[in-house]
């Protein structure tokens, strides 16, 4: 198995205490759809991190998501760290990454989560108004009291965590809203998701995703009120990886990765899938109950999906930024082979060059 390729897991599959309108989740495409409230079983928890470990170097990465992962519950974390620890091997790494919704966080999870190092990704798009347009529980509540209540909760334990923020056609258009509450309530590790489906073939995008130009205008603004004459208060993830790649680095985030391939998806029931924008029949690699998951890892199904990153791009290699996106997400391509944010990117890269030098500088000194 390759070093440092993690685990992204879904001990619930999508199944959720929420019903965000923009959520990806809601296709009538994903194999499990028709299974009601499914969890990962033990012999197939098991099976996993033991297989996984042996296999992961010195360095194993869980990430738990859904769905909403805290609906496995309490005893089914606690069982995945008695199996971390029985099957690490010496002086073996382990990192444990969770995002929620916020809304079952309570002091227990949190002293669990403290206890055991976890990391923790928070769901919030903004201020009230912008996280409850389309952020809504099950019988239509909304969710933002909920969610602030959580990221209290998981200060009040000292649990580390960030938040993660969809973008979509209402959040796009307030960049500097969006920046100063955060900054306003003490969130300084900040990550932007843009919500993009479209009709493949019309190759439109569908409502409550960005548009090209939204997104642009939203990066170029974005940046502006962070860079703060080169001393930014916040960690925002798409900035810090656009320097660590000026800075000659690998950068973190999968989509400006050469190729795909630094994760894969686990679903509740041991199939193992390359991407989780890709839980689809046709990418369907295999079961760990089957077959040992670092076989899966190196079959030819899995391997075709990770270098169609670069071989089914179109106008990358001769395009002067293609060295920090290597042709980006494969979610955003068009039929064509051109990626749907690519003009967005190419003029934000332009805008903000000289100052990511800057800064650059400034490390370096």
């Amino acid at each position: 198995m390759a070093g440092g390729l993690s685990l992204l897991i879904k001990p619930v599959s999508a199944d959720c205490n929420m019903r965000c309108q923009y959520c990806f989740y809601i296709r009538p495409g994903d194999p499990y759809r028709s299974k009601e409230h499914p969890v990962m079983d033990d012999t197939t928890l098991r099976t996993m991190i033991s297989g996984y470990m042996k296999s992961a170097g010195r360095s194993a990465s869980f990430g738990w998501q859904g769905g909403e992962p805290l609906l496995a519950g309490l005893d089914f974390f606690k069982r995945v760290v008695d199996y971390q620890q029985k099957y690490g091997l010496s002086a073996q790494l382990v990192s444990n990454n969770l995002q929620t919704n916020g809304v079952l966080l309570n002091d227990k999870w949190a002293k669990f989560f403290k206890r055991y190092h976890f990391f923790i990704g928070v769901s919030l798009d903004g201020p009230e108004e912008y996280h409850n347009a389309y952020r809504h529980s099950l019988n239509g509540h909304n969710s933002f009291h909920q969610a602030m209540k959580g990221v209290q909760t998981l200060r009040d334990h000292q649990v580390e965590f960030s938040v993660l923020t969809v973008l979509n056609d209402v959040t796009v258009k307030r960049p500097v809203e969006l920046y100063q509450f955060f900054i306003k309530n003490g969130l300084y590790f900040l990550q932007f998701i843009p919500c993009v489906e479209f009709d493949r073939d019309s190759q439109k995008a569908k409502r409550h995703s960005v548009s090209v130009e939204s997104y642009r205008d939203f990066l170029c603004t974005l940046f502006d009120v962070w860079y703060n004459k080169g001393k930014p208060l916040a960690s925002i993830r798409l900035f810090e990886n656009i320097l660590t790649i000026s800075m000659g680095m690998d950068p973190e985030i999968c989509a400006f990765q050469n190729q795909c391939g630094s994760y894969v998806v686990v679903e509740y029931n041991g199939d193992v899938y390359p991407c989780d924008f890709f839980v689809e029949d046709q990418w369907m690699g295999g079961n760990l109950l089957e077959t040992p998951i670092y076989e899966i890892i190196e079959n030819r199904k899995m391997q075709t999906f990770n270098s169609r990153k670069i071989e089914q791009s179109s106008g990358c290699d001769s395009c002067q930024w293609n060295f920090i996106c290597h042709s980006g997400c494969q979610h955003y391509r068009l039929s064509d082979g051109r990626n749907y944010l690519c003009d967005a990117y190419k003029e934000f890269f332009s805008y903000t060059q000289k100052r990511f030098d800057l800064l650059k500088q400034n490390l370096l000194k």
